[in-house]
């Protein structure tokens, strides 16, 4: 695992050198740089594999094609020997070397044979090109900026941001997009100059001229009638298939030259991969746990991973997270380089440190509720034909009775979801999906954005990006349709966004056995009957995993790795919104009215509404401001021990 960075035509050494330095914290076991007037390209190094002998950037043996890479190709070992057949000599153990030589015979061809997780970048020495590549579901980020004639690329923006040419201004359009789903989906970022390579996309560049293309995209069979009727297998059978091709991605994970571990939360997911690790023979294996303290009990699964942990006999350690966490506010938001509202990051980047101290690698459940349809949301399109029936005077009287249930903060969902599916009955279930995943609805974001700002953002509309996922594939099953804008939008964007830069902050490679892009063509196949079978979420998973864990693990419902937010922001967080969110905060900023603002405080604050997660995204964004357009220091946010003496009574904002 490792950060890349580099530009065509080439740059100044010391400059190359300050963009390579900036990814440090993702491979901090070495540097390897190649600075010429063609090309520079810039590479920090985390070893996993081949510890001596994987050193970057590396060329092909025949001098044709040189590499730098971010990632694992899990299957190397099998490509190596197709290489070796066809005379190929290798002079390493690495996975770099085979991806060059593999890169140097088969060209784009080679992508096809490619199992893993990869952000990489290829110079032809003979073509004079650069071509750049993200693996299909995009575990690894990577950026690019243009530069006058020159095309800048890295894992991570901080690193362009180095470059003085990059246009940093503001993407008013962007924030609409973060302000909607929490994140800013690709290609758009933050920043007007700056551009996310998609997942399983590639870019060309030659001679100035720059091409994209995409090289994979699965989609569910078309619908040919009744869910049930949709597979003549038997349940039995799409286990069996399941059971060792899960299986095989777990054992692929395990190829490592340093100790690895495993996430476990305690939840279906994470409890597979151990019990398929074990199982493996990688014995015993260290895993992972986090919880949470006194009065937030019910956010915590420990007690599941305690019993997963004993039924396979690992080495188990545990963390407790305690609300002085959000203090890495700052550091969040320096590691994303953009606004990113999704607090759970702040559980993995503590999860990430622990687990650091014992192990180099990971593996981590990511996936699982993506593939086999296991979020609340997926029984609600289920749901939605009952209410669909329901006579439209009578919908439209329940919409109206959904938005007087109090919700509260205390953690339990329930009223919440209740009321998202009664308000949204009156729209299509696709509109009512993306109200579901979303956060500031569209009237919300209307009452809150200022003339200006809302001129500056050009008619733009956040739910544009899900109805454009959603058209894709029009002809399927509903669930199918579902499981597909999830594996596009929130597992990318959202879930993996936020484990990459959470475990490389701390040099953890986490490795992710449900992204492995077999298993996604399989769980796209499948019915969706076998994975949502009544109200049972992730049913052929539970029932392939029946042998190997205990009945309470397969039959317990979901709950999800979720801080206690609202009880934070009610306690130890208070004085930060109240500083971050003051009128005199929110006028010098310019961008929201500042009567909106107040409202969703104190809607939040006599518990009709819960918006722990809104305020949280507004305070992740008015940092970002503070640290990128203000230009002050990534600790300068207050801290939330001291905040109460340090702003109350008059505060001078801005202090």
């Amino acid at each position: 695992m490792c950060g890349i960075a580099g530009a065509v035509p080439g740059i100044d050494r010391a400059l190359l050198e300050r963009m390579t330095l900036s990814l440090a914290h993702r491979g901090p076991d070495g540097q390897g740089l190649l600075s010429t007037p063609e090309v520079s390209f810039g590479h920090r190094r985390l070893a996993v594999i081949d510890l001596t002998g994987g050193a970057q950037p590396m060329t092909s043996a025949d001098g044709r094609c040189t590499v730098i890479f971010n990632g694992e190709i899990y299957n190397f070992r099998e490509i190596q020997k197709e290489l070796e057949s066809a005379g190929c000599v290798l002079r390493t153990r690495s996975d770099t070397e085979v991806l060059v030589e593999a890169w140097a015979r088969w060209g784009t061809a080679a992508l096809e044979r490619l199992r893993g997780m990869f952000a990489f970048a290829v110079w032809d020495h003979h073509e004079r090109s650069l071509i750049l590549v993200r693996d299909r579901l995009g575990v690894k980020p990577l950026y690019y900026a243009r530069a006058g004639q020159r095309l800048l690329f890295a894992s991570e923006m901080k690193a362009l941001l180095q470059h003085p040419d990059v246009n940093r201004s503001l993407n008013a359009a962007a924030v609409d997009d973060y302000l909607t789903y929490l994140y800013i989906p690709p290609p758009q970022t933050i920043f007007a100059g700056i551009q996310e390579l998609p997942p399983a996309h590639w870019l060309r560049w030659q001679e100035g001229a720059v091409f994209t293309g995409c090289y994979w995209d699965a989609r569910p069979r078309a619908e040919k009638g009744s869910e049930e009727k949709n597979g003549a297998r038997s349940a039995d059978a799409y286990q069996e298939e399941l059971r060792p091709l899960l299986g095989e991605s777990v054992r692929l994970r395990l190829i490592s030259d340093v100790p690895l571990g495993a996430f476990l939360s305690g939840g279906l997911d994470s409890s597979s991969i151990v019990a398929l690790m074990s199982k493996a023979g990688a014995e015993p294996v260290r895993s992972f746990s986090l919880g949470f303290g006194a009065g937030e009990e019910h956010y915590t699964e420990l007690e599941y991973a305690r019993k997963v942990a004993e039924h396979c006999h690992t080495e188990h350690r545990e963390l407790e997270i305690r609300p002085q966490c959000a203090e890495l506010l700052p550091r969040m938001v320096s590691l994303f380089d953009e606004p990113f509202g999704n607090p759970t990051a702040l559980l993995i980047y503590s999860l990430a440190e622990l687990t650091r101290n014992h192990v180099t690698v990971a593996l981590a459940g990511d996936a699982g509720d993506e593939l086999f349809l296991g979020y609340p949301r997926h029984l609600g399109v289920r749901l939605r034909r009952f209410l669909d029936a329901v006579p439209g005077p009578l919908r439209r009287a329940l919409a109206m009775l959904a938005e007087g249930i109090p919700e509260g903060a205390s953690g339990f969902h329930a009223r919440r979801r209740l009321r998202e599916f009664l308000s949204a009955s009156g729209e299509s279930w696709q509109r009512a999906y993306t109200g579901w995943v979303s956060y500031f609805s569209p009237s919300m974001r209307g009452e809150l954005y200022t003339p200006e700002f809302r001129a500056a953002m050009g008619g733009h509309a956040g739910e544009q990006f899900l109805d454009g996922l959603f058209s894709r594939v029009a002809d399927c099953h509903p669930l199918d349709q579902a499981s597909y804008v999830d594996l596009h939008s929130f597992l990318p964007h959202n879930l993996l966004r936020y484990g990459d830069r959470m475990s490389m902050a701390h040099a953890l490679e986490v490795r992710l056995p449900y992204t492995d892009h077999r298993l996604v063509e399989f769980a796209l196949r499948l019915p969706v009957g076998q994975k949502l079978h009544g109200r049972t979420g992730k049913y052929v998973l539970r029932e392939a995993m029946r042998p190997l864990l205990p009945a309470e693990i397969l039959e317990r419902p979901k709950l999800g790795l979720n801080p206690p937010l609202g009880i934070w922001l009610r306690r130890e967080l208070a004085p930060l919104v109240a500083h971050y969110l003051s009128r005199e905060s929110v006028e010098r900023r310019g961008w929201f009215q500042p009567a909106a603002v107040e409202r969703i405080v104190r809607e939040f604050q006599t518990g009709r509404r819960d918006y722990s997660l809104h305020l949280w995204a507004l305070l992740v964004l008015e940092e970002w401001c503070r640290q990128y357009l203000d230009g002050e220091p990534a600790g300068g946010a207050p801290n939330a021990n001291d905040a109460r003496a340090r702003f109350a009574g008059k505060a001078e904002v801005g202090a």
